[in-house]
């Protein structure tokens, strides 16, 4: 049984490996663990991706079907739409954000986060784009959203407010155009 248990664990390991080696700039030095995923990937691969904290977007008056339990201090619910207009009533706003990046602020350092939308392309991997922004370059973010996601569309939106709330005066706006590509390539000069 511990053999099981230690094999699983390995496995979960591989799964969540770290983009940093070492990330003195998050506040318990986590270094980055994440899988990103359609709320179905994440249903349906709960017991072998096994997430500590999870973070799930969903639109308002939507459900989170048969999700993964864990208490509410590790689980972030955010409440907003797949649009790309600001003015839209269940648009993204920048407190969303905001309350993402003090979520992360709070894991610890063998945290094992999975993200979720509904399809896991658009809202999703535009709040990871934004996450991994914090610790990276954003093309180095973007290379590393790609190499976790490579089907990813960042919703522009989102995109954008994570790029406003970091001060990345469009840089980060400008990574997301390059989604989704089928092989990533250094940014021109």
């Amino acid at each position: 049984m511990a053999l099981a248990a230690e094999k699983q664990e390995k496995q979960v390991d591989a799964l969540y490996a770290p983009l940093l080696g070492t990330n003195p700039s998050h506040p318990n030095g986590w270094p980055i663990r994440v899988i990103v995923a359609s709320q179905t990937e994440a249903r349906h691969n709960k017991s072998a991706w096994a997430p500590t904290h999870l973070i799930s977007i969903r639109a308002p008056g939507t459900k989170l079907l048969s999700m993964i339990d864990l208490p509410e201090e590790r689980h972030l619910e955010l409440l907003f739409g797949d649009v790309t207009d600001p003015d839209e009533p269940d648009a993204a706003r920048a407190a969303h954000i905001e309350q993402a990046f003090a979520f992360i602020d709070g894991l610890p350092q063998d945290a094992h986060l999975l993200i979720h939308c509904l399809r896991g392309i658009g809202r999703s991997t535009a709040l990871t784009l934004g996450i991994f922004s914090r610790y990276l370059e954003p093309e180095e973010a973007a290379a590393a959203l790609h190499g976790l996601r490579p089907e990813a569309k960042p919703n522009r939106h989102v995109t954008g407010l994570c790029d406003t709330v970091l001060g990345l005066k469009g840089r980060l706006a400008k990574q997301a155009l390059r989604f989704p590509a089928k092989v990533w390539k250094p940014a021109k000069s």
